[in-house]
């Protein structure tokens, strides 16, 4: 998924308080590789698992595999980057049937949350985090054309350019049948993270229990 699914995935559930800081980790997770770093927020640390969790999930969704194999056979190097964005220009126009909130009023909020938590950003995502709030991406998602240029930003660094007239293509053409895989798999992936985070927030609450010092611990009557 990309950066609006993943911010939408960490803002609410059921039965799961929302916590900004779940939504600047789902930000982050495409900035921090490899371990977690143990001096951000636990909250934040949190997101970050959600969005690696979120990725793994997705990598195994039949639905999704359904939309990648629309593409022609040249262009499926780059596929996974392809959808990822694909899925966030559906998610942009459904959005306020899926969360129940105008994708403009989500926005923004999510702009302020980020521009709240810059000090715990590396430079580059604080770079991106500006560029993304300054050119509203996350509600440009709803036109098909700012989906083609952040595909082909990533398609000629990688130096796989051909790949970008290949994949519009197989979207404008098979465009409904993007779409309805889209409002399969996208329900899959939200029960799926509210799961996750449940189960993970309630370990968490275990294990700082038992962790916690003996003056913490009401002591035995005698």
């Amino acid at each position: 998924m990309n950066f609006l699914a993943h911010c939408a995935l960490s803002v609410s559930r059921s039965g799961v308080p929302e916590n900004p800081q779940f939504v600047v980790g789902g930000f982050l997770g495409d900035f921090v590789k490899g371990a977690v770093p143990s001096e951000l927020p636990r909250d934040v640390q949190t997101g970050i698992r959600l969005h690696r969790r979120i990725d793994a999930f997705s990598a195994i969704q039949d639905d999704i595999k359904a939309s990648v194999a629309r593409l022609p056979a040249p262009a499926r190097r780059l596929a996974p980057v392809f959808i990822d964005l694909v899925a966030d220009h559906f998610l942009a126009r459904h959005f306020e049937a899926v969360h129940g909130e105008p994708l403009a009023a989500f926005s923004s909020r999510i702009y302020a949350v980020l521009e709240q938590h810059e000090s715990l950003f590396p430079v580059n995502a604080v770079r991106f985090s500006r560029f993304m709030r300054d050119r509203d991406l996350l509600g440009r998602y709803v036109d098909i054309d700012p989906i083609e240029r952040a595909f082909r930003r990533i398609a000629e660094r990688l130096g796989r350019e051909e790949a970008v007239h290949e994949s519009m293509a197989a979207l404008r053409d098979g465009y409904r049948e993007f779409e309805d895989d889209f409002l399969r798999y996208y329900p899959a992936l939200q029960a799926h993270a509210s799961d996750w985070l449940t189960a993970w927030l309630a370990a968490d609450r275990d294990s700082s229990v038992i962790a916690a010092p003996r003056s913490c611990v009401t002591p035995d009557p005698e």
